[in-house]
C-alpha cells in the first residue's frame, strides 16, 4: 500500500514537472519570437537542453505509469537531468566558449561526449534506429577512419579537442544551423498547430472539410481527404495529422462502405500530403528556405500547385473507386450548415490566425514574426469573443469558468506543443551529427561523384537515383531529417547538372514526403493500419496504387517548370494544364475507370497517353490529349452500353489488388 503510495506520489510530481518544464519552453519559444532572439549559443542551448532532457523525462513518466520498475523511471530521471545540464553548461559558458582563443577543459570534454551520447538516445527513442546507427557509423568514420582507411576515402585526421570542439563547444554541429531554424521558425509553428488543436480547431476543419467534398462522389473518403490538406497547414507532420484525424475519418470511411484497409490509406496518404500544403508545410520547408537563403514565401508560392496536384490526384482516385462501388454522396441531411461555418464565436477564432499568418508571409515578414504574430492573434480572439458571447448571452457570471476553461486549453496546447518541440529539438541536432560527418570529411562530395559516376551523367538517372535515395532515408524517420540528409548529397549533383536550386531542392523534399507511404517501411501507413486494425501489408498496397501518380509529379519539377510558378502566365497555366491531365489519366489507368469502366487494352492506352504529357513538347501535348480524348469516350460508350451490369464488389475490388 506505501509503495502503491508512493510511487502515485512519484507520478504525479514528475508529471507536474514536465506540465511546468514544457510550459514554460513554449512559452520561451513566444517570447523570443517576439522579442528576438539571444546569443547563438545562449538561445540553442536553452532550445536543445530543454528539449533534450524532456525527452528522457517524458519516458520516465510513461514507464513509471505502465508500472515499470523504480529503478528504470530513476535512471530515466537522471538522464533527463543529464540532457538538462550538459546543454546549460553551454549556455552557462557561451562568452568563454565564444572566445576564438579559449582552451576546452577536460570538463568541456567530458560534457562534449555525454551530449552527443545523449541526443543519439534521445533520438533512437522518438524516431527510431536508423537515424541515430547512422549517426555512430558517421562518428566513427570522422574520427577513427584516417587510422583504418587510405586511400580515396580516407578522412582527415581529427583529434579528440577537435572532434568535441566540431560537435560541441560551437555552432558549427549540434548547436549548428539546424538547432537554430528549430528554435527560430519551426517551433513558433509546432506551438501555433497545438494551440489551434487545442482551442477546437479540429471539428471545424471536418465541418468545412465535409462541405467542400461532401456532396460529390467518394462522399467521407474526398472529406477525409480535405480535412487532412487543412489540418497539415498547421501541423506539418504525416503522423500527427493521422493520430488526430484517423480516429474520426476511418470509421467514419468503413461506415460509407469502403473497406477499412482502404480507409486507412486513404488516411494515409492524404496525411502525407499535408507536408507539402502551404502556408505552413512540413519543417524541412524552413529549412529549404535557410539552405537556399531565399523567403519562405518563395517556397511556400512554389509548393502551391504541387500541393494541389498531390490533392487533385487523390481527389480523382477516391472518386472513381467510389463509383465502381457505387458509393454514393453524403446527404444533405448529413451536411454541416454554412451558419456553423461562419459563427464568428466558434469559426473566426480558427480562420484569423491563419489568414494573418498567409498574409505576413505573403509580405514577406519574417516567418517567425508571422508564427508569433498568428499565435497572440489566437489567443487575443479566443479571449475577445469568449468576454463577448458570455455578455451578449446575458450570464456574464460565467466569464470567470469561461475564462478558467480558455486558460486550461492555452496551457493544454502550450503543453503538447512542448512535448512536440522535445522531439523535433533532438531529431535536428541528432541530423546535424550526420550532416556535418558528410561536410567535415568530404564524404557527401564522394557520394555524389559516386552516383554521378553510375549514372553516367544522365539527369533522367540521377533523378531517379535521388528520389529512390531520399525514399530511402525516410525509411524509419521523419520527412525532415530524410531531406536534410538527401539535399546534402543529391542537392549538390542536381546543381551540378543545371538545375535550379529551389527546383532540385523542392524534388528531394516531395520525394522525402513520400517515404511516409513508400513499404516497407512507411510510418503514416503503419499509424493507420494501426488505427483502423487493419494488415499493414494491405494498407500499404493500396497506397501505392492510390500514389502511382504522385511519384511522377517531382520530375515534372525539372521538366515542366510551371508547375513551381517559374516562368510566364502562359508557361504556368500550360504546364499546370498537361500536368493535372497527365496525373489524371496515370490515376485512371491505376483505378480502372475514367468516364466509365476500362479494360486493360484501355488502361494500357491511358498509361501511353498520361506518358506522353509529361513530356514537355508540342507533338506529345497533342498525342497525349488526343489518346486521353479518346480512351475517356470509349469508356464512357462501354459503362453506357453495359448499364444492365451490377457494379464490382469491394471485396472483388480488394482482391484485383
Amino acid at each position: 500500500m506505501v509503495d502503491a503510495w508512493s510511487d502515485r506520489r512519484f507520478h504525479e510530481a514528475i508529471n507536474a514537472l514536465l506540465r511546468v518544464v514544457l510550459v514554460t519552453y513554449a512559452l520561451f519559444q513566444i517570447y523570443t519570437s517576439f522579442f528576438g532572439m539571444m546569443e547563438p549559443l545562449v538561445q540553442r542551448g536553452i532550445f536543445l537542453g530543454l528539449g533534450l532532457g524532456s525527452v528522457f523525462l517524458l519516458t520516465a513518466a510513461n514507464r513509471l505509469g505502465q508500472g515499470r520498475p523504480t529503478v528504470a523511471v530513476i535512471v530515466n530521471v537522471l538522464l533527463a537531468a543529464a540532457g538538462y545540464y550538459v546543454c546549460f553548461h553551454i549556455v552557462f559558458s557561451s562568452n568563454r566558449l565564444s572566445d576564438f582563443m579559449v582552451e576546452l577543459t577536460t570538463w568541456d570534454i567530458v560534457l562534449g561526449i555525454a551530449t552527443i551520447a545523449l541526443v543519439l538516445e534521445a533520438a533512437r527513442r522518438t524516431i527510431g534506429w536508423f537515424l541515430p546507427v547512422l549517426a555512430v557509423i558517421g562518428l566513427a568514420y570522422y574520427y577513427f577512419g584516417h587510422g583504418v582507411i587510405s586511400g580515396t576515402w580516407q578522412p582527415p585526421r581529427v583529434s579528440t579537442l577537435t572532434f568535441v570542439e566540431t560537435y560541441y563547444a560551437s555552432t558549427e554541429a549540434i548547436f549548428g544551423y539546424m538547432v537554430d531554424m528549430g528554435t527560430r521558425v519551426i517551433a513558433i509553428f509546432i506551438i501555433l498547430g497545438a494551440l489551434l488543436l487545442s482551442t477546437g480547431a479540429t471539428e471545424i476543419f471536418i465541418k468545412l472539410a465535409t462541405m467542400i467534398a461532401g456532396r460529390s462522389y467518394g462522399g467521407q473518403a474526398k472529406v477525409c481527404t480535405v480535412s487532412s490538406a487543412l489540418f497539415g497547414t498547421v501541423t506539418g507532420s504525416a503522423v500527427a495529422n493521422v493520430m488526430a484525424m484517423g480516429p474520426v475519418t476511418i470509421p467514419t470511411m468503413r461506415r460509407s462502405g469502403y473497406s477499412g484497409s482502404y480507409a486507412a490509406a486513404v488516411e494515409a496518404v492524404s496525411s502525407a500530403g499535408g507536408q507539402i500544403m502551404p502556408p505552413v508545410m512540413g519543417a524541412g520547408a524552413f529549412i529549404m528556405a535557410e539552405i537556399l537563403n531565399i523567403p519562405y514565401s518563395q517556397v511556400m508560392t512554389a509548393a502551391l500547385i504541387p500541393a494541389l496536384l498531390y490533392f487533385l490526384v487523390l481527389w480523382f482516385s477516391i472518386g472513381m473507386r467510389a463509383r465502381r462501388l457505387d458509393i454514393r454522396p453524403l446527404d444533405r441531411s448529413e451536411m454541416p450548415q454554412w451558419r456553423e461555418l461562419a459563427d464568428p464565436f466558434t469559426a473566426l477564432p480558427m480562420y484569423l490566425p491563419v489568414v494573418s499568418l498567409i498574409v505576413m508571409l505573403a509580405r514577406d515578414f519574417t516567418p517567425t514574426l508571422a508564427g508569433s504574430v498568428a499565435v497572440v492573434v489566437l489567443i487575443g480572439t479566443l479571449f475577445v469573443l469568449r468576454t463577448l458571447k458570455c455578455l451578449i448571452d446575458g450570464e456574464p457570471q460565467k466569464l470567470g469558468a469561461t475564462y478558467r476553461t480558455l486558460l486550461r486549453e492555452i496551457l493544454n496546447g502550450l503543453y503538447d506543443g512542448g512535448k512536440a518541440i522535445a522531439m523535433v529539438a533532438v531529431l535536428l541536432a541528432c541530423a546535424a551529427i550526420v550532416v556535418k560527418v558528410l561536410t567535415a570529411t568530404g564524404i557527401g562530395v564522394k557520394i555524389s561523384s559516386l552516383i554521378l559516376s553510375f549514372s553516367d551523367d544522365s539527369l533522367v538517372l540521377v533523378l531517379i537515383f535521388t528520389a529512390v535515395l531520399a525514399i530511402l532515408l525516410g525509411m524509419d524517420v521523419p520527412t525532415t531529417a530524410s531531406y536534410i540528409l538527401a539535399s546534402a548529397v543529391a542537392g549538390p549533383i542536381l546543381i551540378k547538372l543545371g538545375i535550379e536550386p529551389l527546383n532540385a531542392h523542392m524534388f528531394i523534399f516531395y520525394f522525402a514526403i513520400m517515404s511516409a507511404i513508400t513499404p516497407p517501411v512507411c510510418a503514416s501507413v503503419f499509424a493507420a493500419a494501426s488505427i483502423a486494425g487493419e494488415n499493414f501489408w494491405r494498407v500499404a498496397g493500396h497506397a501505392v496504387v492510390m500514389a502511382i501518380a504522385l511519384y511522377l509529379i517531382p520530375f515534372l519539377f525539372i521538366f515542366r517548370t510551371g508547375v513551381l510558378m517559374e516562368g510566364s502566365a502562359f508557361d504556368i497555366i500550360h504546364n499546370t494544364a498537361m500536368t493535372a491531365l497527365a496525373v489524371i489519366a496515370i490515376t485512371g489507368a491505376s483505378a480502372g475507370y475514367l468516364l466509365g469502366l476500362l479494360a486493360w487494352p484501355l488502361r494500357i492506352g491511358l498509361y501511353a497517353g498520361g506518358a506522353m504529357l509529361f513530356y514537355p513538347a508540342v507533338w506529345s501535348d497533342a498525342a497525349g490529349i488526343a489518346v486521353v480524348v479518346v480512351v475517356a469516350a470509349l469508356s464512357r460508350w462501354r459503362t453506357t452500353s453495359s448499364r444492365t451490369l451490377p457494379p464490382p464488389s469491394r471485396a472483388a475490388l480488394d482482391k484485383r489488388l
